[in-house]
């Protein structure tokens, strides 16, 4: 028997949170208790556990593994290291690779690759045929072939006839659709908040009402066709209020937020450049802010990291 000693095992399910030990035999948890003396002069092996935390395994909702097409930046395999060395032991991988995960034949590809991997793999599927916007696919396939649900993530979709027709069918499969709600049209130029920094900084930068017009619009059609919409890495404050509000209204929309929004604010561009660029940018104290009082209200649903590997040399520009 192994023994963990002295660790903080925290547990949202049960509501545990203790510094204890953990009794452990072979692949099986035998107690979350202190052990005896006893116990602890039999143990075959004594891992000191304080200052660690002990916890279920850590789901990421929000990942790009950059496979197929990108695998300079990340690959599965990579990828999966690194989500097990976070403790992160199911992640979703987003679709827009090269090929994008448009057809059953790159979702089957990389199914029948991560069946290999140290963490649990969920992919999505695209929305649109080539992330176009401009035609949908075959979504009925591509969850019959294990898509996990839908998503454009990093292309927001302008067309809204065609959105609501994915809407629809999303709707009838039961899967989720997740969306990154950034209208170009109001984007002067990507990842630096239009505002004070973006003026030191002499870019255009981007509104927050880039976000917050596409999230309303897209609320609204969810409640229409009764879809399960995912609102990916919220930025804005008033996208919080907006959300808050259309939940209120029974509303199936969920909402994301990373942990670089949440801890810091436009200011860091100032200090590391192009390094804290992000789409959506990083906004102002208030916006962050507000993402806190919507994660501790509820009104914010997961923490994802939105891990997206990139060059050095694609960071610097």
């Amino acid at each position: 028997m192994k023994i963990i000693t002295n660790a903080r095992v925290m547990d949202p399910e049960s509501q545990r949170d203790e510094v204890t030990d953990i009794l452990v035999e072979g692949d099986e948890i035998l107690g979350i208790r202190q052990a005896t003396e006893q116990e602890l002069s039999k143990a075959e092996e004594i891992i000191q556990g304080q200052g660690l935390i002990a916890a279920p395994g850590l789901v990421d909702a929000h990942v790009h593994f950059r496979d197929p097409g990108f695998t300079y930046k990340e690959d599965i395999y990579t990828g999966a290291r690194a989500a097990a060395a976070g403790g992160v032991t199911t992640v979703i991988c987003m679709a827009n690779t090269k090929p994008a995960v448009d057809s059953v034949e790159t979702l089957t590809d990389l199914i029948n690759r991560e069946k290999e991997l140290p963490v649990h793999v969920m992919n999505t599927a695209t929305v649109t045929k080539g992330l176009k916007g401009e035609e949908l696919t075959d979504m009925e396939a591509l969850a019959a072939s294990g898509a996990v649900g839908f998503t454009d993530d990093g292309i927001p979709i302008i067309d809204v006839k065609l959105l609501m027709e994915a809407f629809q069918k999303a709707a009838d499969l039961d899967l989720p659709i997740s969306l990154h709600e950034e209208d170009p049209a109001l984007v002067g130029s990507f990842g630096v908040n239009q505002g004070q920094v973006a003026e030191k900084l002499g870019v255009p930068g981007a509104s927050h009402l880039a976000e917050e017009t596409l999230a309303a619009r897209d609320c609204l059609l969810a409640k229409e066709s009764g879809v399960r919409l995912d609102i990916q890495h919220v930025s804005s404050g008033v996208t919080v209020d907006i959300i808050r509000f259309m939940k209120q209204q029974g509303i199936r929309v969920y909402a994301e937020v990373t942990p670089t929004h949440f801890s810091f604010t436009e200011d860091l561009l100032l200090e590391k450049g192009t390094l804290a660029k992000v789409n959506p940018p990083l906004r102002t104290a208030w916006d962050r802010d507000k993402l806190v009082e919507g994660l501790q209200d509820g009104t914010i649903d997961m923490i994802v990291t939105d891990h997206a590997p990139h060059t050095m040399e694609e960071k610097a520009d």
